[in-house]
């Protein structure tokens, strides 16, 4: 078994050498290509002195040269700190102070944040350019020596997750976890040296990176990448490019059937499985999805603190039940407790807590924050409510921040934007609890309306009605423009909660 993710990309570029490995834009890459870029700058990273457990930090969009970068520090021996391109200043500074990295490499665009970040926290840390040349550090004359050889079970990366709430958490990972995580998702998604990969997601975001780009390397599948999401370049690439493979949030399955062309003659695609993950389910707009495309919307869920996790096999000739997010993975365990802190009898609703095959090492330098998200016997607290069903199906019903008490009665914002999500004027939907004298919180929904549509109020309700308790019936609804997303593009309920407040203040005068 191999332990370590460079050696994942050796290998397929001693298999598939001349085969495309990667398209970025108009360019594009053998397997040895890749390799050897990887290769040239491992031992450049030697040459200037950059060792085992130091680490580097990346601020750049999607391209090429931000997987050498990662594949070279990880051949290296070294760690690397990946933020988003994007990052806010105080959440910047707090991650070079958190991984204190001996470079970092910031595309030209993020140059002047990158610089005054340094400059704010005095960190010694080395500034560079990353542009658009495979052969990163250039003018480094790479290293003759034998490279260092790598502890598996030493820290390779920091992921400093977007989040919905607050300042990102350092989640840290070993270049084990890593290296069998990833060869455990191409076996649970089939990757195949035949696939096509499309990754709109951010590299920065390890859904992009980890799950699905070095997933890719495992198994030689091409990755086709674009520089960020775009519906119009997903929908281009999905058509023209072969894309055996998609998965995204749900809102950019929305915006992306927005974008999708009208065609006079049918398309002909090659996909084969789409998943969808960090967002409820939009039941309308996958079903959409399916007529288009011929291929359902299978939902995975976990978190890069504890992955893979509950998803579902496209092999199955049988779909999950609606709304449920799959089973559980094969070496993964979930267990769901009551509030004495037992485990609830199957189908009833308790906070999810999992032990999968490559849980976290902890947060970086946070053990007051790790100590309250890993039990003392090691499982993951997802801070979700969840249930499962006698099949063994699991439903993911929200957040526990996200838990609405009207009038005593427990709401789930998931539930309710399940259902609302059912009707085919919904492009997107959030559903928050607006504080309120007589019942404590009121069951408020944000909503998108889908393109040349003009839902009624009255009828999403009545909607409602019909297929939830009276409690869980949304008091105030209103069609908004658009949803604040987080850079991973998960829809922020912390945003929506004002723009709601001021629709029940006035409501309530």
């Amino acid at each position: 078994m191999i332990d370590l993710a460079s050696e994942h990309l050796r290998n397929t570029a001693a298999a598939y050498p001349e085969r495309t490995a990667l398209t970025d834009g108009e360019r594009e890459f053998s397997w040895r290509e890749l390799d050897d870029s990887v290769e040239r700058l491992a031992r450049r990273l030697v040459a200037i002195g950059f060792g085992p457990g130091q680490s580097v930090m990346i601020m750049s969009e999607n391209n090429a040269e931000f997987l050498i970068l990662c594949f070279g520090v990880w051949r290296a021996g070294g760690v690397m700190a990946v933020v988003h391109a994007s990052i806010g200043p105080d959440e910047l500074d707090y991650a070079l102070t958190n991984a204190e990295p001996a470079l970092l490499f910031a595309e030209r665009p993020y140059l002047d944040a990158a610089g005054a970040a340094l400059a704010r926290t005095a960190r010694p840390t080395r500034l560079l350019e990353l542009s658009a040349d495979l052969d990163v550090l250039r003018d480094v004359e790479p290293a003759a020596v034998a490279l260092p050889e790598v502890d598996p079970e030493a820290l390779g990366i920091i992921g400093y997750t977007s989040g919905t709430t607050g300042r990102p958490k350092p989640v840290a990972h070993t270049h084990l976890t890593i290296a069998r995580g990833t060869d455990g998702v191409a076996d649970m998604w089939r990757f195949a040296s035949d696939d096509t990969i499309l990754v709109a997601m951010p590299l920065s975001w390890m859904m992009g990176l980890i799950i699905l780009s070095v997933s890719a390397t495992t198994r030689g599948s091409r990755i086709h990448l674009l520089r960020r999401f775009n519906a119009v370049d997903v929908v281009d690439a999905i058509i023209e490019r072969g894309v055996t493979f998609f998965a995204a949030s749900t809102s950019m399955y929305a915006k992306v059937l927005d974008a999708w062309p009208r065609r006079d003659s049918p398309v002909t695609l090659r996909l084969r499985c789409c998943i969808s993950a960090g967002e409820a389910r939009n039941e309308a707009a996958f079903g959409q999805w399916r007529r288009l495309t011929g291929m359902p919307v299978l939902d995975s869920y976990g978190a890069f603190e504890c992955w893979p996790l509950v998803t579902h096999d496209p092999a199955s000739a049988t779909l999950p039940p609606r709304g449920s997010a799959g089973r559980v993975v094969t070496g993964a365990r979930l267990r769901v407790l009551g509030p004495d802190g037992h485990e609830v009898e199957r189908g009833q609703v308790g906070e999810a807590q999992g032990l999968a095959p490559c849980m976290m090492m902890g947060y970086w330098r946070e053990p007051e924050l790790t100590a309250s998200t890993i039990t003392p016997d090691g499982w993951y607290r997802t801070g979700d409510y969840a249930r499962v069903d006698d099949d063994g199906f699991v439903y993911i019903l929200g957040r526990a921040g996200d838990l609405i008490v009207h009038a005593g009665h427990h709401v789930f914002s998931a539930e309710v934007e399940q259902v609302l999500s059912e009707l085919d004027e919904i492009a997107e939907v959030a559903v928050v609890g607006i504080p309120d004298d007589e019942f404590g919180q009121v069951v408020a929904a944000a909503v998108v309306a889908a393109s040349g549509t003009a839902p009624a109020e009255a009828a999403m309700r009545a909607h409602c009605a019909t297929r939830l308790e009276a409690a869980k019936v949304p008091t105030i609804i209103r069609i908004v423009e658009e949803l604040p997303h987080n850079a991973s593009g998960k829809i922020l309920r912390r945003e929506v909660v004002p723009i709601l407040s001021e629709a029940h203040a006035a409501t309530s005068d």
